[in-house]
């Protein structure tokens, strides 16, 4: 007898509607230009592999090249959906027809393959900290965060972003968690490749809530076989000459392991602070123990947000710190967008990212 597939669950029927309305503009368009249903049996036969892999809206397992060409396509058809009022207006201003809707296609195409085979940005900041030592005027903050590798993320690219991040000769490494997608089969993967990282005064890491979707306990022993200093709820003390800077590490806050407190139980009186938080939503504790500097990730920028303005993406609806540098009094947080993916290893308008921080005195 011949068995007939489940039927589809919630999740997969809302996920249908949303590909399906990302593709109408494009695709009636292309439509409507050509005359000929061909552009829709088109888009119908790129978005079905992916779609038969899908779990749930986060949860694929679609060969890579599959995923790339799916979601590349859905990008490009919803940059495009939002070009076609400028488009319209411009030709109705007098711009000619082919020039309009060519440089729609164009525009669309590229943010569709960056979209999904973009590199990580390098982004410099400064941070000035009061109470810095003359001697660590200057100090470097190498960052990689969220790099879930995994099926889409193998070994290989978390090793180019070492190998970036080693470039810049930094003095101290930060980790902030998220290394992994889930499962085991990439821990051992990941921790060769982070521990290839190289700072003046160490590589420090801490734990997010990825890294306990398998066993933790060992995850963290497979990053310490290969040299990182994984700081779960405490701290240690970097010196450079006479002068010392406190560096401290939270853990995960989704299984409640995470202790501030214990954290910053040894840091000397007057010594400005650097935490590793995965989690930004830890800041408002982070300030009110006067942590000068604390390092983040988690929210990945939304994955897909509005260029330049960062409160308008999905990260919104996970955290008040969605990324990039913030400032309450004396404390400075930093939420790092990662350089990985988790679900759909797509990103528009929050391009993956490795980070540099200066430390200047205020």
């Amino acid at each position: 007898m011949a068995s007939h597939p489940p039927p589809l669950g919630r999740l997969q029927v809302l996920m249908l509607l949303f590909v399906a309305l990302i593709q109408l503009p494009a695709v009636s368009w292309a439509c409507w230009v050509t005359h000929s249903p061909l552009p829709a049996l088109g888009a119908v036969l790129v978005s079905l592999p992916y779609l038969r892999h899908l779990r749930t809206p986060w949860h694929s397992t679609s060969p890579a090249r599959v995923a790339y060409l799916t979601l590349g396509w859905w990008s490009a058809c919803l940059v495009f959906g939002v070009l076609l009022l400028p488009a319209t207006l411009a030709i109705h201003a007098g711009l000619p027809r082919a020039w309009a809707w060519g440089a729609c296609g164009v525009i669309a195409l590229a943010a569709g393959v960056h979209s999904v085979l973009g590199r990580p940005r390098l982004r410099r900041l400064v941070v000035r900290v009061e109470g810095l030592a003359p001697e660590l005027d200057g100090y470097r903050i190498g960052q990689i965060s969220d790099v879930h590798c995994g099926p889409y993320v193998p070994e290989s690219r978390v090793a180019t972003w070492v190998a970036r991040l080693n470039e810049l000769d930094v003095d101290l490494m930060s980790v902030t968690g998220d290394l992994i997608t889930q499962g085991s089969s990439h821990v051992e993967a990941v921790s060769r490749a982070l521990g290839g990282l190289r700072a003046r005064d160490g590589v420090f890491a801490c734990m997010g809530n990825h890294d306990y979707f398998t066993d933790g306990e060992h995850f963290v022993r497979a990053l310490e076989r290969q040299g990182l200093t994984v700081l779960r709820n405490r701290g240690v003390v970097v010196q450079r000459g006479t002068a010392r800077l406190y560096v401290a590490g939270v853990d995960d806050t989704w299984t409640s392991r995470h202790d501030l407190r214990r954290a910053l139980a040894a840091r000397p009186e007057g010594v400005p602070t650097v935490l590793l938080a995965h989690d930004p939503n830890l800041f408002p504790q982070a300030l009110a123990q006067s942590v000068e500097l604390t390092l983040s990730g988690h929210t990945h920028g939304g994955q897909l947000a509005v260029p330049g303005v960062r409160d308008l993406s999905l990260a919104r609806f996970i955290s008040r710190w969605t990324a990039g540098l913030y400032r309450q009094g004396r404390s400075w947080l930093y939420v790092n967008r990662g350089a990985g993916t988790t679900g759909p290893p797509v990103r528009l308008g929050a391009p993956a990212e490795l980070a540099v921080i200066t430390l200047r005195r205020a």
